[in-house]
């Protein structure tokens, strides 16, 4: 079958509740208290619920910025073509290749744990050894099918996963409050006095506490396909700031209080410590719930970044920035069939390529984490500093007074800014420095791109990111 001409994503294909599922889906909210409080605690000690607490205030603060666009602007595009507006059409193509960057690499690092901790539950539960590799094949098949199928079924999916996740980890988290921890309820964790360094450590740890946000903003790729786009989105990336916060300051006050007030060290030096915990307070069985829910979280977030980075693929291809067989659609379900394709085969070689000769959780994962969070923060500082710009230039200034406009983008701007300094001085030590250079090569080829467009086809190249639609019509 010929893929669809009209290359326009079909309107009103979800609500609320789908636009919510993508970008609470993408913030991955049980893999966020599962994976990452005791690379935390490495600077927080027990401090790990006030690490998140201000990551949380840092990603509101880059979530009004985003808002703010996504009330008067619609995209598959996302920052692509906000960008765009906000800066110029260099900037806009290098923010959707970047982006793009950043989505596609979360759906093959999600596979990783998800194939990892598949093959370890199933040997644990049942006796059956099945290769990781095999399980995240699978995995990445039902995800295309689910893709190309259609929105509406990928968010119902993720909904629900979101639900079964957050629920197991919420409720070991319940258990442990209510037993107290290991020496009673305490705001103590919440004190700087429990990081290393204080203040400064707690800020160490927040390079990761923000990175557990990131992907709040997913929705915005599906903005195109959303009933009431101009209240829907905005309304599901802030509802999924507050819930994922909820969540993760929740969880990790009672990892924190499960070790005790005073159990820094043994909380940074555990490998799973919500798997510690679950046994030490409930049982096996809830072990096995953990893992489960670190498999579900996995899946529903590739599910979600699949959507999220085949539509800003989707989004050039339509504007002829890059190939235009990316912007073709599905001739029956109006859904980015190319571009999603093409993102599955890329994870597919990354996940085995990476993950055969290395092992794939923690260190494949961590390498491909490693140059998204990168990405990410970069994203968001120019999202900040975008709107700022676009505000400044709008002759009425959207009806805006400068404080409600400026003040939280440029508290956004700087607290994302300084785990991103952080991250690149001084270099990281090998591999990591690899990652980084490639990562930064990958953003001059970009650059490189843009430029040959420019110069060789001035006229398409001013086509970029004209295809969205604002509320003023």
């Amino acid at each position: 079958m010929e893929a669809k001409s009209t290359q326009i994503l079909r309107a009103g294909t979800i609500s609320f509740w789908g636009a919510l599922a993508i970008s609470f889906g993408n913030m991955a909210p049980a893999a966020g208290v599962i994976f990452t409080p005791q690379a935390m605690a490495q600077f927080t000690g027990t401090g790990v619920p006030l690490a998140f607490l201000l990551s949380m205030i840092a990603a509101f603060f880059t979530a009004s910025s985003l808002i703010y666009f996504a009330r008067r602007f619609s995209s598959a595009g996302s920052s692509y073509a906000f960008l765009s507006l906000a800066f110029n059409k260099m900037t806009g193509f290098l923010s959707g290749w970047l982006t793009f960057f950043a989505y596609g690499l979360s759906f093959p690092a999600n596979m990783l744990v998800f194939g990892y901790f598949g093959s370890g539950l199933l040997t644990q539960a049942v006796g059956i050894h099945v290769p990781w590799a095999i399980l995240s094949l699978i995995a990445m098949a039902i995800i295309l099918w689910m893709v190309i199928r259609g929105l509406k079924v990928s968010a119902r999916v993720d909904l629900v996963l979101i639900i079964v996740e957050s629920l197991i980890v919420f409720t070991l988290a319940l258990i442990i409050i209510i037993h107290g921890g290991a020496q009673g309820n305490t705001l103590a964790v919440f004190s700087p006095k429990r990081a290393h360094g204080g203040m400064i450590g707690i800020l160490f740890g927040m390079l990761y506490g923000v990175g557990a946000f990131a992907g709040f903003e997913a929705s915005i790729t599906v903005a195109e396909e959303a009933r009431d786009r101009y209240r829907t989105i905005p309304a599901a990336i802030l509802v999924a700031v507050l819930l994922g916060g909820l969540l993760y300051v929740v969880v990790s006050y009672a990892i924190a209080i499960g070790y005790g007030v005073h159990g820094g060290a043994q909380l940074a030096q555990a490998t799973l410590p919500l798997s510690v915990l679950a046994k030490h307070y409930v049982g096996s069985w809830m072990v096995i719930a953990i893992d489960v829910a670190g498999m579900v979280s996995s899946f529903g977030v590739s599910l979600a970044a699949s959507n999220a980075g085949s539509r800003i693929m989707y989004a050039m291809g339509r504007d002829k920035v890059i190939f235009p067989w990316f912007g073709q659609l599905h001739p029956r379900f109006d859904t980015p069939r190319n571009a999603m394709w093409t993102l599955t085969f890329a994870t597919a070689a990354l996940v085995l390529g990476l993950g055969i000769p290395a092992n794939p959780y923690p260190v494949a994962f961590s390498y491909i984490t490693a140059a998204a969070g990168l990405v990410a923060l970069s994203i968001y500082v120019l999202a900040n500093i975008g709107w700022m710009r676009l505000w400044w230039k709008e002759q009425n200034h959207f009806e805006m007074g400068w404080m409600k406009a400026l003040v939280p983008p440029s508290l956004g701007a700087l607290i994302m800014f300084v785990p991103l300094v952080t991250s690149l001085v001084p270099i990281p030590s090998w591999p990591f420095n690899l990652i980084t250079y490639l990562t930064i090569l990958y953003a001059v080829i970009g650059v490189m791109i843009a430029w040959h467009i420019k110069l060789k086809d001035p006229d398409q190249f001013s086509q970029l990111g004209y295809m969205f639609s604002s509320i003023d019509g």
